[in-house]
Protein backbone atom coordinates (compact mmCIF):
# COMPACT_ATOMS: atom_id res chain seq x y z
CA UNK A 1 0.00 0.00 0.00
CA UNK A 2 2.62 2.72 1.14
CA UNK A 3 4.66 1.70 -2.35
CA UNK A 4 1.22 2.31 -4.44
CA UNK A 5 0.56 5.79 -2.24
CA UNK A 6 3.96 6.61 -2.69
CA UNK A 7 4.07 5.86 -6.57
CA UNK A 8 0.57 8.26 -6.81
CA UNK A 9 2.39 11.01 -4.76
CA UNK A 10 5.45 10.90 -7.37
CA UNK A 11 2.88 10.95 -10.46
CA UNK A 12 0.77 14.06 -9.54
CA UNK A 13 3.99 15.62 -8.64
CA UNK A 14 4.67 15.42 -12.43
CA UNK A 15 1.06 16.05 -13.82
CA UNK A 16 1.50 18.73 -16.22
CA UNK A 17 5.13 18.11 -17.05
CA UNK A 18 4.79 17.07 -20.92
CA UNK A 19 8.65 17.21 -21.87
CA UNK A 20 11.57 15.09 -20.82
CA UNK A 21 15.26 15.95 -21.52
CA UNK A 22 18.23 13.98 -20.84
CA UNK A 23 21.44 15.62 -18.44
CA UNK A 24 24.40 14.82 -16.82
CA UNK A 25 24.99 15.51 -13.29
CA UNK A 26 27.69 18.09 -12.79
CA UNK A 27 28.91 16.86 -9.50
CA UNK A 28 28.09 13.78 -6.81
CA UNK A 29 24.45 15.00 -5.72
CA UNK A 30 21.38 13.37 -3.51
CA UNK A 31 18.56 12.18 -4.63
CA UNK A 32 15.84 13.58 -2.75
CA UNK A 33 12.43 11.76 -1.98
CA UNK A 34 10.57 15.39 -2.81
CA UNK A 35 11.74 18.09 -4.51
CA UNK A 36 12.96 20.14 -1.60
CA UNK A 37 16.43 20.46 0.26
CA UNK A 38 14.72 19.18 3.34
CA UNK A 39 13.14 16.46 1.05
CA UNK A 40 15.06 12.96 2.60
CA UNK A 41 18.20 11.87 0.60
CA UNK A 42 17.02 8.23 -0.66
CA UNK A 43 19.96 8.15 -2.56
CA UNK A 44 23.20 8.92 -4.15
CA UNK A 45 24.45 9.93 -7.75
CA UNK A 46 27.97 9.77 -8.50
CA UNK A 47 29.25 13.07 -11.17
CA UNK A 48 28.69 12.91 -14.76
CA UNK A 49 25.86 10.33 -14.85
CA UNK A 50 23.60 10.11 -17.64
CA UNK A 51 20.26 11.12 -16.63
CA UNK A 52 16.71 11.37 -18.07
CA UNK A 53 14.89 14.25 -16.57
CA UNK A 54 10.92 15.80 -16.29
CA UNK A 55 12.19 19.21 -15.06
CA UNK A 56 9.55 22.05 -13.28
CA UNK A 57 10.84 25.09 -11.73
CA UNK A 58 14.18 24.47 -9.92
CA UNK A 59 13.78 20.66 -9.37
CA UNK A 60 13.95 17.65 -11.84
CA UNK A 61 12.34 14.40 -11.36
CA UNK A 62 14.35 11.18 -12.74
CA UNK A 63 15.03 7.41 -11.61
CA UNK A 64 18.57 6.16 -10.81
CA UNK A 65 19.28 2.57 -9.82
CA UNK A 66 15.19 1.96 -10.04
CA UNK A 67 14.73 4.55 -7.47
CA UNK A 68 12.34 7.63 -8.27
CA UNK A 69 13.23 11.11 -6.74
CA UNK A 70 14.18 14.94 -7.23
CA UNK A 71 17.95 16.52 -8.29
CA UNK A 72 18.23 19.93 -8.18
CA UNK A 73 18.01 21.48 -11.90
CA UNK A 74 21.53 23.43 -10.59
CA UNK A 75 23.15 20.40 -10.33
CA UNK A 76 22.41 19.12 -13.96
CA UNK A 77 23.57 20.37 -17.50
CA UNK A 78 21.70 19.67 -20.06
CA UNK A 79 22.84 16.96 -22.74
CA UNK A 80 19.50 16.73 -25.19
CA UNK A 81 16.99 19.31 -25.38
CA UNK A 82 13.67 18.69 -24.06
CA UNK A 83 11.43 15.86 -26.58
CA UNK A 84 7.59 15.62 -26.58
CA UNK A 85 6.65 12.30 -24.10
CA UNK A 86 3.95 11.72 -27.33
CA UNK A 87 2.44 12.62 -30.45
CA UNK A 88 4.12 12.47 -34.06
CA UNK A 89 7.67 11.27 -34.77
CA UNK A 90 7.80 10.12 -30.48
CA UNK A 91 9.36 6.90 -30.58
CA UNK A 92 9.16 4.62 -27.31
CA UNK A 93 10.99 0.71 -27.14
CA UNK A 94 10.43 -1.20 -24.32
CA UNK A 95 13.86 -2.91 -24.40
CA UNK A 96 16.62 -3.39 -26.63
CA UNK A 97 15.00 -6.69 -28.21
CA UNK A 98 11.90 -4.16 -29.56
CA UNK A 99 14.27 -1.75 -31.03
CA UNK A 100 16.63 -4.45 -32.60
CA UNK A 101 13.07 -5.99 -33.90
CA UNK A 102 12.06 -2.71 -35.05
CA UNK A 103 15.52 -2.66 -37.20
CA UNK A 104 16.44 0.54 -35.39
CA UNK A 105 19.34 -0.48 -33.09
CA UNK A 106 22.03 0.99 -32.00
CA UNK A 107 19.93 4.32 -30.72
CA UNK A 108 22.31 7.33 -30.29
CA UNK A 109 21.95 10.01 -27.89
CA UNK A 110 19.80 12.58 -28.75
CA UNK A 111 18.06 10.53 -31.31
CA UNK A 112 14.13 9.41 -31.43
CA UNK A 113 13.84 6.45 -29.28
CA UNK A 114 17.32 6.82 -26.85
CA UNK A 115 16.90 6.66 -23.44
CA UNK A 116 19.27 6.37 -20.75
CA UNK A 117 17.67 2.85 -19.28
CA UNK A 118 18.49 1.11 -22.67
CA UNK A 119 22.34 2.67 -22.41
CA UNK A 120 23.86 -0.05 -19.70
CA UNK A 121 27.00 0.82 -20.77
CA UNK A 122 26.23 4.76 -20.29
CA UNK A 123 28.31 4.95 -23.45
CA UNK A 124 25.67 7.28 -25.69
CA UNK A 125 24.84 3.94 -27.86
CA UNK A 126 22.07 2.00 -26.73
CA UNK A 127 21.17 -1.03 -27.64
CA UNK A 128 24.86 -1.63 -29.10
CA UNK A 129 26.37 -5.24 -29.58
CA UNK A 130 27.74 -4.90 -25.97
CA UNK A 131 24.63 -4.86 -24.60
CA UNK A 132 21.98 -7.59 -24.75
Amino acid sequence: MRTVLRGLVLAAALTGAAEAATSITTTTVNLRRLPAMSGAVIGVVPANTLLTVACRGEWCRTTYQGRGGYIARTLLRPVTRSAPLSGEGVRFYASCAAARAAGVAPLRLGHPGYRSALDTNRNGLACDSSER
